[in-house]
C-alpha cells in the first residue's frame, strides 16, 4: 500500500516538474525579441572580438557600414508611437503582460484644449489619436460624451507623468490601449507644444550621421553605408539587402546611441539585422559576411572634450570665489529591474567615468573651486518607479543642491545628442516639477533656434538649476566625427585607391 502510495507521490512530483519545466520553456521561448535566434547573441558577439579587430584590409576587401539610430519624426507621425510600443511590448514587457496590456479597450480621447489633466473633468472637445472628433457614425465624441457614452481613465499609478484621458468602448480604437494613448499625448501635448510643431532631432541626428559617412567614405574599402533606423526597421531593409548584393564581405555595425544597451541594441536592432543578413546569404546561397560591432560612441577619446566645450561655453561664472556647484552627470536612465540584466548599467559606468574628470575641469574653468560631481537619471528614478529609492535622480541631486545652499546644480545629458520629447517635456517634468516659474510639459518658446543649444535654467532661494541641454545643430558635426572614429576602430587603415 504505501510502496503504492509513494509511486503515486512521486508521479505527480515528476508531472508537477514537468509541467514546471514546460511552463518555463513557454515563457522563455514567448519572450525572445522577434527576429532572435538561438545560435547567436550579440553581446556574445561583441564580447569575443579581439579589441583591435578590423574589416579585411586585402586589395578586393570591402566593408558594408550599418549604423542603428533612433530617430522621432520631425512633426507628428502616427506610424512611430505603433512601432515605439510595439518594441516595448517585444522586448521590455514579459508574455503574457504585454498581452494583457496590449488589448484594444476601445477609442482612445483626449481634450486638445486641456490635454494634461490628472483628475476627471468636463471636456469641450475630444479627439482621437488621428486627430478626428467625430466617429464613424458621423457623431462626434463630445456627443456620446454627454450621453454618458466616454469614460474617464485616470493617469497610470505606476508611470510617472502620466496624464488622463478618455475611452469610448463602443467599438476597438484600432490600436493597443498604451499606444493610442502614447499617440495622444504626443499629438495634444509634445508636438502641438513645440514651436511650428517641429522637433529637431530627426534632422539634427540625421546630419551627425551624414557627416559621419562623409568621412568612413574616404576610406577605399567603404563599399557602401546603411542607416538603420530602430523605429521605422522595414525601409531599411531594402538598404541593407542592395548593400549585401554589392559583394561586401565584411559589415561593420554601431549605434548613434553614446551609451548602448540589450534594449536597443543587444536584443532590439542587433539581432534583427543578423537575422537580415542570415536570411539574405540563404536565399542567396552565399556565405553572410563577417560582423564587426564599433565601439559605443561614449568610449571614444573625442566624446568627453564634445561635452566639455559645451559646459565650458554654458555654464555660469560663480557668484562668489567660495560659491559651491554640483556638477550632475545626467543619464536616461533604466527602472532599476531592468538594469539588473541589461548591459546598459556598466556600459554607463564606464561612460561616466571617463566623462566626469573633464567635465569638472570644465567647470572648474568657469572659476568654480568647490564642486560636487553626481551621476544621476533623468528618469526612472523616482516615487512610483523607484519606490524603495535605489536609484539616484536628477530631481534628487537639485534638491539636495537646494538644501545645501549650493550656488549652482547644472545638469548635463551626456545620452543625447539631440533635443527630443524626453528633454524637452517627459524628463524634464521630472526634474523641474515644483520649481518656481516650471509649468507642467510647457514647451520651448517661440523663438528657439535650435542650431543653439537649448539651456533651461530656474532658481530656487540660493540655487540656480541648471539642465544645459544637448549640444545643438552646430555640434552635430562634432559628433559626426565621433560616430566616424568609432566606425574607424573597425575598418582597414585607410589604402590609396588604385
Amino acid at each position: 500500500m504505501f510502496k503504492a502510495l509513494r509511486r503515486r507521490w512521486r508521479a505527480i512530483l515528476a508531472g508537477a516538474i514537468a509541467g514546471i519545466g514546460t511552463v518555463v520553456i513557454i515563457l522563455f521561448m514567448m519572450n525572445q525579441p522577434k527576429g532572435w535566434p538561438f545560435n547567436w547573441d550579440a553581446e556574445t558577439a561583441i564580447a569575443a572580438q579581439p579589441a583591435d579587430a578590423r574589416a579585411n584590409a586585402g586589395a578586393n576587401g570591402r566593408t558594408g557600414i550599418i549604423v542603428v539610430a533612433l530617430l522621432q519624426p520631425s512633426r507628428f507621425e502616427t506610424p512611430f508611437y505603433v512601432n515605439f510600443i510595439d518594441k516595448l511590448f517585444e522586448i521590455a514587457i514579459p508574455w503574457p503582460i504585454n498581452r494583457i496590456a496590449g488589448r484594444d479597450p476601445g477609442v482612445a480621447l483626449i481634450d486638445p484644449d486641456s490635454p494634461d489633466h490628472l483628475t476627471r473633468f468636463r471636456p469641450r472637445t475630444l479627439i482621437s489619436f488621428d486627430g478626428r472628433s467625430h466617429d464613424w457614425d458621423g457623431e462626434s465624441y463630445i456627443a456620446k460624451y454627454a450621453r454618458g457614452q466616454v469614460d474617464w481613465v485616470a493617469p497610470s499609478a505606476s508611470t510617472a507623468g502620466d496624464i488622463g484621458s478618455f475611452v469610448y468602448a463602443g467599438r476597438a480604437g484600432g490600436a493597443p490601449g498604451p499606444t493610442q494613448r502614447a499617440m495622444l499625448k504626443a499629438r495634444a501635448v509634445y508636438y502641438a507644444r513645440l514651436p511650428g510643431g517641429y522637433l529637431p532631432q530627426r534632422d539634427q541626428t540625421l546630419a551627425m550621421v551624414e557627416s559621419g559617412f562623409a568621412r568612413v567614405r574616404t576610406n577605399p574599402a567603404v563599399g557602401g553605408t546603411v542607416l538603420y533606423d530602430i523605429f521605422n526597421p522595414h525601409d531599411s531593409r531594402a538598404a541593407i539587402i542592395r548593400l549585401l548584393d554589392s559583394g561586401v564581405d565584411t559589415i561593420i555595425i554601431g549605434s548613434t546611441l553614446p551609451i548602448n544597451s540589450a534594449f536597443e541594441e543587444y536584443r532590439g536592432a542587433y539581432p534583427k539585422i543578423h537575422a537580415l543578413i542570415s536570411d539574405w546569404a540563404q536565399r542567396r546561397g552565399k556565405l553572410a559576411p563577417k560582423l564587426l560591432f564599433a565601439p559605443q560612441l561614449a568610449d571614444m577619446p573625442d566624446y568627453a572634450p564634445l561635452w566639455a566645450r559645451h559646459l565650458a561655453a554654458t555654464a555660469p561664472p560663480p557668484p562668489t570665489p567660495t560659491a559651491a556647484a554640483t556638477l550632475v552627470i545626467s543619464l536616461h536612465g533604466l527602472p532599476i529591474a531592468q538594469q539588473q540584466r541589461d548591459s546598459w548599467a556598466d556600459n554607463a559606468r564606464r561612460a561616466t567615468s571617463l566623462l566626469a574628470p573633464q567635465l569638472t575641469a570644465a567647470l572648474k574653468s568657469r572659476g568654480w573651486q568647490t564642486i560636487r560631481t553626481v551621476v544621476a537619471q533623468e528618469a526612472f528614478g523616482d516615487g512610483v518607479e523607484d519606490p524603495a529609492n535605489k536609484l539616484v535622480s536628477v530631481a534628487e541631486v537639485f534638491a539636495g543642491a537646494r538644501q545645501r545652499g549650493d550656488a549652482l546644480a547644472i545638469a548635463v545629458p551626456i545620452e543625447f545628442l539631440a533635443e527630443n520629447t524626453d528633454t524637452l517635456f517627459l524628463h524634464s517634468y521630472l526634474m523641474f516639477s515644483g520649481l518656481p516659474g516650471y509649468q507642467r510639459y510647457s514647451g520651448p518658446p517661440a523663438d528657439t533656434d535650435w542650431q543653439k543649444p537649448y539651456v533651461r535654467r530656474f532658481t530656487s532661494g540660493a540655487t540656480t538649476m541648471m539642465y544645459i541641454g544637448t549640444p545643438g545643430g552646430e555640434a552635430q558635426a562634432e559628433a559626426g566625427a565621433v560616430l566616424a572614429a568609432a566606425l574607424e576602430r573597425r575598418l582597414p587603415v585607410a589604402r590609396v585607391a588604385p
